[in-house]
């Protein structure tokens, strides 16, 4: 039996980048929204995209956005499968089967693939294994060629949806809602306008550096 309890932001009500950008407004003079003006020289869209950049940083760093993605259907025959496009890594894989048990597979690099079987693109059987580099970018290959289909199942890190107008809220636990606000401000008073700030763009960018590692202290680094 197969035992595995992880979801992405397991337990978080989730960090409302809105709420960020409430408060980035006013730490760049901004009263509100209706303060911007037509042509403001920071839009709403870039600092949401700076969060979003942020976000998806820390996703390639660290475990905080693990889930259990069940999105691929293995079918007999066929040992290449295109990976979510969230996907960034997988920890751990196993192919689950309409009935019976389910198989773990063994994440083997493309090198260790042909040490083991020198035919082993053209080999079949009970797949034991997954490799992430022995396909294109952005594909998992079987090993060996499965005959027997099923759900693949991965233990991976995935990044969330894009943070923009209409769709703000992160599965983050509250305590990280500042680090979207240096984000947010590290890029703002980094970019080349009236109101560019380099002295402080450096030093927001230095609480997101700060920040980063006690994600990565909490969550673990990336593998």
């Amino acid at each position: 039996m197969l035992v595995v309890i992880v979801g992405q932001g397991a337990g978080y009500s989730g960090v409302d980048a809105s709420v960020s950008l409430a408060d980035t407004l006013y730490r760049l003079g901004f009263q509100g929204l209706s303060d911007m003006g037509a042509e403001p020289w920071v839009s709403v869209a870039e600092l949401y995209q700076h969060a979003d950049d942020a976000v998806k940083k820390i996703a390639y760093k660290s475990g905080v956005f693990l889930s259990l993605d069940q999105s691929i259907t293995v079918t007999a025959g066929t040992a290449v499968y295109e990976l979510p496009a969230t996907h960034v890594y997988t920890l751990m894989a196993a192919l689950v089967p309409a009935t019976g048990s389910p198989q773990l597979l063994r994440l083997t690099p493309v090198r260790d693939l042909w040490a083991l079987d020198g035919s082993w693109s053209t080999s079949s059987g009970d797949a034991k294994r997954c490799s992430l580099d022995a396909g294109s970018v952005g594909t998992i290959t079987l090993y060996p060629n499965p005959i027997t289909g099923g759900t693949l199942a991965q233990v991976a890190e995935e990044y969330p949806a894009q943070i923009q107008a209409g769709a703000t809220t992160v599965a983050l636990p509250t305590v990280l809602r500042d680090y979207l606000s240096y984000a947010m401000l590290a890029g703002a008073r980094g970019k080349e306008s009236e109101a560019a700030m380099p002295e402080m763009a450096k030093h927001y960018q230095g609480r997101l550096d700060l920040y980063e590692q006690i994600i990565e202290h909490l969550w673990g680094a990336a593998q």
